[in-house]
């Protein structure tokens, strides 16, 4: 990571009142409160929201750095290294983008549960964690065109006896997944018989490593590697993915100069093959993103 990168750690405050603010869409894609990573250091820069007519891209210039949320606990697409510094695809595409905007990288290492209330509460420019499109999302944040694709599997506990996706729709089935992802929605939409706990992602994986639980939904990229570390543990689908979808970045709801912007920018680098290839050479070999 070149020296254009800061990386704070600190604490955010999400306040009652954005909590207020996200209620309405609990029910099918909670958003919790409790502190955030990476934002309350004394003099540390906000991402304020421009005022109307102002645009958050010279706004982002005249401070000087580009301020992403992300949850760096997802190796090879978010991660700390082994210096305890930030990297992966998410990482390198988002210095990309401060480059190009001539400024810092500043991220801000949240729980992924915080991350929509802290771009609510304007404490970034955008959040980079691949999140789907799911519509009560977008009743609180504003999405770009995708920039990462997802294939989704099902990692089970090689002595639960399930043998097949039919096998996962029993109350005596229990599964776990990433609090308020898009892989808890699938689990209660297409098997709503099973018991569903939400974790952070570790401890998810690390229930059905253990047998405390029966499989978990989460993207291929992170079921390989944790397959051939944990014997205990096998890909229930390996050939026919549970589902393909899209990350995007989420910008603050409403701000239209910003999204076109980031939207552009997304564009060009899928247009030239820029994002398949740093893709390829982080994650692996990939079918590409649409056009």
């Amino acid at each position: 990571m070149g020296t254009r990168t800061r990386w704070l750690l600190g604490m955010l405050g999400i306040s009652a009142l954005l909590l207020a603010g996200c209620t309405g869409a609990q029910d099918d894609d909670p958003v919790t409160s409790g502190t955030a990573e990476g934002a309350g250091e004394t003099g540390a820069a906000v991402a304020q929201a421009p005022t109307a007519g102002e645009d958050r891209v010279a706004a982002i210039k005249e401070r000087g750095s580009l301020i992403v949320g992300m949850t760096l606990q997802f190796e090879p697409q978010m991660y700390l290294d082994e210096d305890g510094e930030p990297a992966g695809y998410d990482v390198e595409l988002m210095q990309m983008l401060a480059d190009d905007l001539e400024v810092e990288l500043d991220i801000r290492d949240l729980e992924f549960d915080a991350l929509i209330p802290g771009l609510i509460a304007n404490d970034f420019d955008v959040v980079s964690v691949g999140l789907v499109n799911r519509p009560p999302r977008a009743e609180q944040v504003s999405f770009t065109r995708p920039y990462v694709p997802y294939r989704q599997v099902v990692v089970v506990n090689s002595e639960a006896g399930i043998t097949s996706l039919e096998d996962l729709n029993s109350p005596d089935t229990r599964m776990t997944a990433l609090i308020g992802s898009t892989a808890a929605s699938l689990v209660t939409e297409q098997f709503p018989d099973a018991e569903l706990v939400e974790l952070e992602q570790q401890p998810a994986f690390l229930e059905v490593a253990s047998g405390s639980a029966d499989a978990i939904v989460v993207e291929e990229y992170l079921a390989l590697p944790f397959v051939e570390e944990n014997p205990s543990t096998e890909v229930l689908n390996p050939d026919q993915p549970f589902s393909q979808e899209y990350g995007r970045l989420a910008v603050p709801r409403g701000d239209f100069l910003w999204l076109g912007y980031v939207d552009n920018w997304l564009d060009y680098y899928t247009a030239n093959g820029t994002l398949d290839r740093l893709y390829t050479e982080i994650i692996g070999p990939t079918d590409g993103l649409p056009q």
